[in-house]
């Protein structure tokens, strides 16, 4: 096996980490996003604080709900199944330490996202931990969970999808906990993570739900497990009793107010038009192939492979078991020790949701953000393989250069994050990096380079005011003036597709319309181009000038 390493490397290893995180969590710009939920927060803060007597609190909250007035998604009332876990505290952080410079209150937002992930990645080495015993197995699936560039990039700004994925993260390392030794207080750990992972999306109830289906298929082999339903009926209760204190909407009729979550996100979607594979796709048509092309195609190589051979080993576990099932055998029949069983509970879950995307005609935007908690399982199975691997290989010489190479290519991937920074989030595996996969995929749909192209406009137009900037794409870049020093941000005036007036146009080239047959960004011929930005030979934006 491996040399050991000691726990003081894995302490070193997540203090690098943080220290990293802490140190670069400014450099990231503001996502088309963050107004919203900015908002949402104080939406929801105002109606906890509504059935209290905090009269200060009250006033300052309503002061700055009421400022807000930029925001792309309906407002709060018309999405109020949307879980408050970050936005809430957000916005009271915001008003108890009276953070009134909009730089500051999303730098908060920023950091908090990130520790939110760092937190997680630490309950994955525990989860890998716990399932391979092995500190050194467990510290290289951790590289892999966060040298995931998109994920890593978007932990800063993403407070719904990278969140989730750190909420669920700490859920299925309670549920492990659980199979390992089935009591209350274990119990009660996993029913409030589970019921926390709901109430900040509805996705979440994938984990409760695969829980109970494992106990049923446990006593389907073994009657013995029927013991257990005690222990059921108190995780049930409780998830219940946390699900309602977690989630302010289910404060009134809770049931019914559950119902009406599911038949929201059942149907609620924003109809626009996505650019997939060279082709403007409707939101709510999009094929099949949408989420599997994207992870392949934003997720490291490496990854992916060892993902593939994993699902297989596992799989094929799976089946032999099954095939030999044995009426009246007093031991587990799908799997043969606890490890086969929680091997099989993420391939379980990752098969389950992956049918769920591609079958249930799931509205998605913005690549496969709305799977990033799928990463965790991913990189599950990548270890699974990784590991299998390890142990068939006889000579040390063989186990070795698997650990040399597997390093090499994560040092490979770091470099790229380093390169990339701090655009992480726009990151292509080397097959698909090209000039020309704008044309193709979305890349800045978050819209993190608009802070960039303001600070180098200003830079080079010193002495003129105001510079009036068009947009030629669907981006609201006048958010991103909230991310330049107080002292600038009266020095540029954003005026959209009012081309004639402008002196700049920047496109980002993200639209919400068919551009091959809706010329509603096109560049006006009295403008040419004099910048762009290349990134790794991705082009993230271009810069046209008004000719004199």
């Amino acid at each position: 096996m491996f040399k050991k390493i000691s726990n003081k490397f894995v302490y070193f290893f997540f203090f690098v980490f943080l220290l990293v995180g802490i140190s670069t969590f400014k450099d990231y710009g503001i996502s088309v996003d963050e107004e919203y939920h900015r908002f949402a927060g104080f939406y929801w803060l105002k109606y906890v604080l509504s059935f209290t007597s905090l009269e200060e609190l009250k006033i300052s909250t309503n002061f700055k709900f009421n400022q807000i007035k930029d925001f792309t998604l309906p407002h709060p009332k018309d999405n109020i199944y949307y879980g408050p876990f970050f936005d809430m505290p957000m916005a009271f952080f915001e008003v108890i330490f009276k953070i009134d410079d909009p730089k500051n209150y999303f730098y908060l937002r920023h950091i908090a996202g990130f520790i939110i992930f760092f937190i997680g990645s630490i309950y994955f080495y525990k989860l890998l931990l716990n399932r391979f015993f092995s500190k050194n197995i467990s510290l290289i699936g951790t590289l892999f969970f966060v040298l995931s560039p998109r994920i890593y990039g978007s932990s800063f700004f993403n407070p719904k999808d990278v969140v989730f994925l750190s909420l669920a993260t700490i859920a299925l390392f309670y549920c492990f906990k659980v199979f390992d030794k089935f009591n209350y207080k274990n119990l009660l750990i996993f029913s409030f993570f589970s019921a926390l992972c709901l109430s900040h999306r509805f996705l979440g109830i994938f984990i409760p739900i695969s829980f109970l289906f494992f106990y049923f298929l446990s006593i389907l082999s073994n009657t013995k497990d029927l013991k257990k339903v005690s222990g059921i009926i108190f995780f049930c209760f409780f998830y219940i009793i946390f699900l309602i204190l977690l989630w302010p909407v289910l404060w009134t009729g809770p049931l019914e107010s559950f119902i009406a979550a599911f038949k929201f996100f059942s149907d609620h979607y924003l109809k626009i038009n996505i650019l997939f594979n060279g082709e403007y796709v409707q939101s709510d048509r999009l094929p099949f192939s949408y989420i599997p092309i994207w992870i392949f195609i934003s997720s490291p190589i490496l990854y992916t492979v060892l993902f593939l051979i994993g699902y297989f080993y596992i799989f094929r576990n799976f089946i032999l078991n099954f095939i030999n099932v044995k009426e009246g055998n007093s031991t587990y029949d799908l799997w043969n020790n606890n490890e086969e069983k929680k091997d099989l509970f993420i391939l379980f879950n990752i098969t389950c949701v992956i049918i769920y995307f591609i079958t249930f005609d799931i509205v998605l935007y913005n690549g496969w953000r709305h799977a990033y908690f799928v990463n965790i399982f991913i990189i599950y199975v990548s270890i699974y393989a990784f590991f299998k691997i390890y142990l068939k290989l006889k000579l040390n010489v063989q186990k070795k250069t698997q650990i040399i190479l597997t390093l090499c290519y994560l040092i490979f991937i770091l470099s790229k994050m380093i390169i990339y920074h701090p655009y992480q989030n726009i990151y292509f595996n080397s097959i698909f990096s090209n000039a020309n996969i704008h044309k193709k995929f979305e890349v800045d749909y978050w819209g993190l380079s608009g802070q960039k192209f303001l600070t180098e406009i200003l830079a080079l137009e010193k002495n003129k005011r105001p510079i009036e900037i068009g947009v030629a794409s669907w981006l609201p870049l006048h958010r991103s003036i909230k991310m330049l020093d107080k002292n600038n941000r009266e020095k540029i005036k954003i005026i959209g597709q009012e081309y004639q007036n402008a002196d700049y146009i920047y496109s980002n080239f993200v639209s919400e319309v068919d551009k091959y047959n809706n010329d509603k960004y096109k560049i006006p011929a009295n403008f040419t181009q004099v910048d762009e930005f290349i990134l790794d030979n991705i082009k993230i934006y271009k810069v046209f000038k008004k000719n004199n």
